[in-house]
């Protein structure tokens, strides 16, 4: 399964929907979280990320790890990847997407990562979002979501550049998966629905679509 949202990772707000969306493994959650898309940034921050994650799942009452895992040469390590064999929760933090993409692709952690997707949850924010699907603003995705390039932040003044780069890319080939707060997009095979407090779009030339809550999405709508 792949669960994505806009923003919002490891914050209060967020709470009651992640557990919502960890009581979808069937087993008991193993939880690991990387913030290797700021892996660029200072220790300050980095430090900040691993934090919010400790007490995030502290709170949850799930068993987590969190890995100070820079680069691709961090994800590669042996203690990495023992862990991610017993792992069914994988969230990605946010930071630079091109980065995180970078350290992923084509290793032996994409591997596993591919093998958790069969058995629990990828989920991802903002730049951690970003890589799933098939095509970035800049670059190409991981391609666990086909077709489709990836926005997060939709609908934050801050993020205006990202409404900007959406009327530029809305004239293309792909389909534009966008993402608001609190909010997950879930693919679970072939399946796709919403969970959260928001929305999440789908805007393809002269299309929007726009769903809530509990809404399930019409796989046609991303082929």
């Amino acid at each position: 399964m792949i669960a994505i949202t806009g923003s919002g990772e490891f914050l209060p707000s967020i709470l009651d929907v992640d557990k919502k969306l960890l009581s979808y493994i069937k087993e008991t959650p193993k939880a690991l979280t990387f913030s290797t898309a700021a892996g660029k940034e200072s220790d300050e921050r980095l430090l900040y990320w691993q934090n919010l994650a400790v007490d995030h799942f502290s709170t949850l009452g799930v068993e987590h790890k969190h890995f100070d895992a820079r680069n691709r040469d961090d994800l590669n390590q042996d203690i990495v990847l023992d862990e991610m064999k017993n792992a069914n929760f994988i969230f990605f933090s946010g930071g630079s997407p091109t980065h995180l993409f970078d350290s992923i692709q084509d290793s032996k952690f994409s591997q596993e990562l591919k093998n958790v997707e069969n058995r629990g949850i990828i989920a991802g924010c903002s730049a951690g979002a970003m890589i799933m699907g098939e095509k970035m603003i800049k670059g190409t995705g991981l391609n666990y979501i086909a077709n489709t390039i990836v926005i997060p932040h939709y609908g934050e003044s801050f993020y205006s550049w990202i409404s900007n780069t959406v009327k530029v890319l809305n004239r293309g080939k792909y389909k534009l998966l966008c993402l608001e707060k609190d909010t997950y997009f879930i693919k679970d095979k072939n399946e796709y629905r919403v969970l959260g407090k928001q929305q999440v779009h789908i805007i393809y030339k002269k299309e929007h679509y726009t769903f809530s809550d509990g809404d399930k999405i019409d796989p046609i709508l991303l082929t």
